[in-house]
């Protein structure tokens, strides 16, 4: 008995207990506040809402005021309320940083450097937590080196778009001035070297001794050199394969009676086309050189052959030119590169010319390519 009345007076205490707890956390907080404030401030759907509070590990807030004051200095740097809905979202907590000592002086930052309205919400969407870090410890060091390297605000803010760069560590930022040193001194002008990190963000962020040995094996062992076009292509191709997996798909090319300086001379016109699986390859090189009897040489002036979805593109619009010749409406022009080459409303408008002859004959190539999509 005396056990049973000690096990209920613990149960009751414990009750008690963190029953005043609870009902004192409740009688304080609001947790609907926040809501509420997408609701009516932002004019969020209440489920968007409760999912942006969610997100935001926010599910209260002890006032409004802060927020407002937020919201006030993205109006006053020239966001429309959609924009800011747009930052709210990807970045729920800005709602509760302090907008005067720590927001407003990073947005200025950014206005300075060419940013406002649209551009910013993109860059806040792309870098969810930019107003998360310190402005004299990563954002104004990263900004300065960024225009060291690129020379203007208008190339900054382009880097900045292609990649999630104030993500880097200080360590990443040093390796992306050594990647960036190491091309300049290898002879590749500014231009050039700007086209490769705006179309490779993450590649020239990769070891500096593999981006050197790259770099060689693309002009010694490729046979491209340092001032051709092509050049920086072909290094964002071998910067993600090995000479094993280079290999392996050069023997491909063997396979159909390649030589070593035709596939040579391939990847100098289309770098990109060993970027493709072995079996894209293999299976590109049956179709134009045993189904359509092409050469080696013929693809080589060609190469864009190799860029193109077989499938989706090369294979459809071919059975449309052979429909097209069998009829005799065409005879040796357009070729297969010609119509291969052109853009989607471009080849429709090309077949609407035959539809006197042919009806239907748009539809007939648009379920061709819908039966493989």
């Amino acid at each position: 008995m005396k056990l049973r009345l000690h096990t209920m007076f613990r149960f009751s205490t414990f009750f008690r207990s963190h029953g005043f707890r609870y009902s004192t956390i409740s009688a304080n907080r609001k947790p609907h506040l926040l809501v509420d404030y997408l609701m009516n401030s932002l004019r969020f759907s209440k489920q968007d809402a409760i999912s942006v509070s969610t997100k935001a590990k926010v599910t209260h807030l002890k006032s409004t005021m802060n927020s407002d004051l937020v919201v006030d200095i993205f109006k006053t740097y020239g966001l429309d309320l959609s924009q800011i809905r747009q930052i709210v979202s990807s970045v729920p907590k800005i709602l509760t940083c302090k907008a005067n000592k720590t927001l407003e002086p990073k947005i200025r930052v950014f206005q300075e450097l060419g940013l406002s309205g649209s551009d910013l919400a993109t860059i806040v969407r792309k870098n969810p937590e930019i107003f998360a870090f310190g402005l004299h410890t990563r954002i104004m060091p990263g900004l300065q080196l960024l225009r060291k390297l690129f020379g203007s605000d208008e190339k900054v803010i382009e880097v900045m778009n292609k990649s999630r760069w104030l993500y880097f560590t200080n360590s990443s930022m040093k390796r992306l001035s050594t990647n960036v040193s190491l091309l300049r001194n290898f002879g590749l002008v500014n231009e050039r070297i700007t086209m490769f990190v705006l179309s490779n963000p993450e590649k020239v962020m990769v070891n500096p001794e593999l981006l050197e040995t790259r770099l060689n094996y693309v002009e010694d062992k490729l046979g491209i050199s340092r001032e051709s076009p092509s050049f920086i292509h072909a290094l964002s191709v071998v910067l993600w394969l090995t000479d094993s997996e280079m290999e392996q798909k050069m023997q491909i090319f063997r396979s159909f009676g390649w030589s070593d300086s035709d596939i040579a001379l391939l990847f100098r016109h289309q770098p990109y086309c060993l970027n493709k699986s072995e079996a894209n390859i293999r299976d590109k090189l049956k179709f134009y050189m045993k189904d359509l009897g092409y050469t080696p040489s013929y693809l080589i002036s060609c190469a864009s052959f190799f860029t193109f979805s077989l499938d989706k593109r090369v294979i459809p619009r071919n059975m449309m030119l052979k429909i097209l010749k069998e009829k005799k409406l065409v005879n040796d022009k357009p070729s297969l590169i010609t119509i291969a080459s052109y853009t989607e409303s471009k080849f429709l408008e090309f077949l609407r010319g035959f539809e006197d002859e042919i009806p239907s004959f748009r539809e007939i190539y648009l379920d061709s390519v819908k039966r493989v999509s």
